[in-house]
């Protein structure tokens, strides 16, 4: 009886040894929270290391490229919806991922590198970094947004109360041409690459200003198509169409806000900052 006693307290004792260290892994996972953007960077940084180099971290991009040069990635941090950390195994080996999606498109991307003992600190760490610059990018572009609606204001009713219009400059034409090509073509990045570049040059240009939004919403691209279609109704408000643009920008703030509502459950911390590019971008 009393051998029975002495392996069961043992074997009790490496069970408890196993396993604390496990609870206390997990409950350090959930306070993994950058105390600022500098540590926030650092940990991306560190997370991506592995497998990876010529790591930039901007306020709106996360740039590297893959250790073999094959391709390069652009991670635009204000359309992240949500990341995920994860292990996969993929033939031989296991795959340590953090995924995200973007709400531009449909399925999940994802960083990856094998596994190796020890590497889920950095990958939540990389997570927490990345959902916390996320954050603070979606909140960077709705402020530079906010200030130029404001400043557009002013040449909006200027064009409004003329009683002749501008004409359109020939340089905004030229791209106004591309973009109804490319929209004839099925191409619609190209048409909204196009209208964006003949709205900079000619902001006052209504039917520019709603079909970038149109397709900017047909793409997800929510805060770019509320953006253009509240430039639209500040130029021409009486428009016939007026009162559905106005119901498209609803739309599309709810989907703005589900997402983010989504992203934030996903976090699991209300004392992550809040919330428009993780949108992987890959090229040879």
């Amino acid at each position: 009886m009393g051998n029975r006693k002495r392996f069961f307290t043992i074997g009790l004792v490496l069970c408890l040894g196993w396993l604390l260290p496990q609870a206390s892994f997990a409950r350090k996972n959930k306070e993994f929270l950058p105390s600022d953007k500098q540590e926030a960077v650092s940990w991306v940084e560190e997370g991506l290391a592995w497998g990876h180099k010529d790591i930039k971290v901007t306020d709106q991009y996360v740039l590297y490229t893959l250790e073999d040069g094959k391709y390069s990635f652009g991670i635009a941090l204000a359309r992240i919806a949500w990341t995920k950390f994860s292990n996969e195994t993929s033939g031989r080996y296991v795959m340590a991922r953090v995924t995200w999606q973007d709400y531009a498109h449909d399925t999940p991307d994802y960083v990856q590198r094998p596994y190796y003992r020890g590497g889920e600190t950095k990958d939540e760490k990389l997570k927490a970094g990345l959902d916390f610059l996320a954050a603070a990018a979606r909140q960077q572009t709705k402020a530079q947004m906010d200030s130029k609606f404001e400043q557009f204001k002013a040449p909006a009713k200027s064009w409004r109360e003329a009683s002749a219009k501008p004409a359109m400059p020939e340089s905004a034409r030229e791209h106004q041409v591309l973009a109804e090509y490319a929209f004839k073509e099925k191409d619609t990045d190209k048409a909204i690459k196009e209208y964006s570049a003949a709205l900079d040059i000619f902001p006052t240009w209504p039917e520019g200003q709603f079909n970038l939004a149109t397709l900017a919403g047909e793409k997800k691209f929510y805060e770019t198509a509320i953006f253009h279609m509240k430039e639209y109704l500040e130029l021409v408000p009486e428009s016939s169409d007026a009162l559905a643009a106005k119901d498209s920008v609803i739309i599309w703030k709810d989907k703005v806000a589900s997402l983010y509502a989504a992203a934030d459950a996903s976090n699991g911390s209300s004392t992550q900052l809040k919330n428009v590019s993780l949108f992987g971008k890959k090229a040879k």
